[in-house]
């Protein structure tokens, strides 16, 4: 499994990728390039999630895997199928009322029976706020389940996001909220 970390730099022209690595042992098992994404409050994704889920969608092509978002928050079921033609194969929601403002301790949970039950091989978590704590917050978690393997540094030019078909579909899973 991988956690990655994406940030801009000054110019916005390149993202820095600081990847952290935990063997997974079964590989077969770890399925999935995953987006956190966030959302805008008219419920579209954002700029740098549209991006990230260009290269997860690249990254998924290449090993023969899924491209999926990870959406938590309220409301967000009525929606969630319009992502498919952002180039998601998956979508997983965790939906509820409660989720309406990002808590981090919540999301945490939450996050963490998303990797124990889904089991993703990649989650893909913009910088700075609130993927910055969160992620530290699950990087932690996950080094208390899974053995680390160390982190990487590497920076790449901005994706381009996906053109796709608007009535591409794909799976829509509905989460239960721990």
């Amino acid at each position: 499994m991988k956690i990655i970390l994406c940030s801009k730099n000054e110019q916005e022209n390149i993202i820095d990728y600081q990847t952290y690595t935990f063997p997974d042992g079964n590989p077969e098992e770890w399925r999935g390039e995953t987006v956190f994404a966030e959302l805008l409050p008219d419920g579209s994704l954002t700029q740098d999630s549209l991006s990230l889920l260009g290269k997860a969608r690249a990254a998924a092509g290449q090993t023969d895997d899924k491209a999926q978002l990870l959406l938590i928050g309220d409301g967000l079921v009525e929606t969630a199928r319009d992502y498919f033609a952002n180039g998601a194969d998956r979508v997983f929601v965790y939906d509820d009322p409660m989720l309406k403002d990002c808590d981090i301790e919540r999301y945490t949970t939450i996050l963490m029976h998303f990797i124990n039950n889904y089991k993703p091989a990649s989650i893909y978590f913009e910088q700075p706020h609130p993927g910055k704590e969160l992620s530290t917050r699950i990087i932690e978690s996950v080094k208390q389940i899974l053995p680390f393997k160390g982190e990487t540094l590497r920076k790449e030019p901005v994706p381009e996001p996906l053109s796709l078909d608007s009535n591409r579909r794909g799976e829509l899973v509905i989460c239960e909220i721990p």
